[in-house]
């Protein structure tokens, strides 16, 4: 059955269903937070109730043939990462993910089965880090695209969120996981080589499932850290964001730089460069001072790496072992210098 062959209504209904499978484990989760969901999808808007404290919004949009290539990505795997992706939003302000609304642009030789897939790739990820699907909207459209917009909450009246404009000189930089490997399994797409080779499917799975910091951002937040972003655009491109923000200058140490053996393996010239300018890690970046961050290494199960030091100034410069600046194009994610 394809998308041609139902209504919009008949649609909805399907994505209705296959939500509301697991709505009911999902609201009983955000119960806990003092959250009450009211009216979920079948209404001209979603309502929730929720307590005191501070709420977020963030929303993000994929589009065929600039974000993704249904040739390389199951269908499952695109919901799945366009979820992860606010997600990744939502902790890196500290926050628990809470309500979500997808947006899809269709055209009508889609099959159905294949937008029952990609939803339950979205309800993997929600049920693994938050982020209940509530509605949404369905248009016609000649490019295939999904956008979807999420709320996160912090509880408390005096809690402070985590913000990129937080750093100050003195601070330690530190990024969770490991850098490059979403930029390493995207190259291994373009370039065509085959996927059986060692280290290509944690590369290739990086690229497709990325891991969203959600429990990281709230135990950074509750560890007293207050400067965060999420490494979306590449480690330069985002930490140039963070200094400008706040204003200040940061120092970068390449031997620091947390990188997978696969990546360095197969890609032994460029991997510094897919370290530093590569997107879509989704790691959380922070600054904080460095008895914060240890405290944090000891607390938390994923690796933490301290990769350099907030300075006063307005650049980020890299380092190499002997102190050598290594110049390296910012490059990254940007929608209008691609094409």
């Amino acid at each position: 059955m394809r998308i041609r062959e139902i209504d919009e209504f008949e649609l909805i209904e399907i994505l209705s269903q296959t939500v509301k499978s697991r709505e009911v484990f999902q609201g009983d989760r955000l119960n806990k937070d003092e959250f009450r969901l009211v009216q979920s999808i079948g209404d001209d808007a979603a309502i929730w109730q929720c307590g005191v404290g501070t709420s977020v919004l963030t929303t993000d949009t994929v589009v065929e043939g600039v974000h993704f290539d249904l040739s390389h990505i199951s269908w499952r795997d695109l919901g799945w990462k366009s979820l992860a992706v606010n997600l990744s939003d939502i902790a890196a302000m500290g926050c628990k993910p809470k309500v979500a609304t997808v947006t899809l642009g269709l055209y009508p030789d889609i099959e159905v089965s294949d937008i029952i897939d990609m939803y339950e790739g979205m309800l993997d990820a929600s049920a693994m880090y938050g982020g209940l699907i509530v509605g949404g909207d369905i248009v016609r459209s000649p490019t295939l695209f999904v956008t979807i917009a999420m709320t996160g909450y912090l509880g408390g009246i005096d809690s402070p969120l985590l913000m990129r404009s937080a750093a100050i000189p003195g601070d330690v930089v530190a990024v969770t996981g490991s850098l490059g490997t979403s930029a390493g399994g995207l190259k291994i797409i373009s370039l065509g080589h085959p996927k059986n080779r060692i280290g290509y499917s944690s590369l290739l799975e990086s690229h497709f499932r990325p891991v969203p910091r959600v429990l990281e951002g709230f135990e950074f937040r509750n560890l007293g850290i207050r400067a965060a972003i999420d490494v979306s655009d590449g480690l330069i491109n985002d930490l140039g964001r963070m200094c400008k923000a706040s204003g200040v200058g940061a120092i970068i140490q390449t031997e620091q730089i947390p990188v997978s053996d696969h990546l360095k393996q197969i890609f032994d010239e460029e991997w510094l460069v897919l370290a530093l300018s590569g997107g879509e890690d989704y790691e959380l970046l922070v600054t904080a001072p460095e008895e914060i961050i240890r405290k944090a290494q000891d607390i938390i199960d994923t690796p933490i790496t301290i990769i350099g030091k907030i300075v006063d100034g307005d650049t980020v410069k890299v380092l190499d072992e002997f102190a050598a600046v290594v110049e390296i194009d910012e490059g990254g994610w940007d929608h209008f210098a691609c094409g």
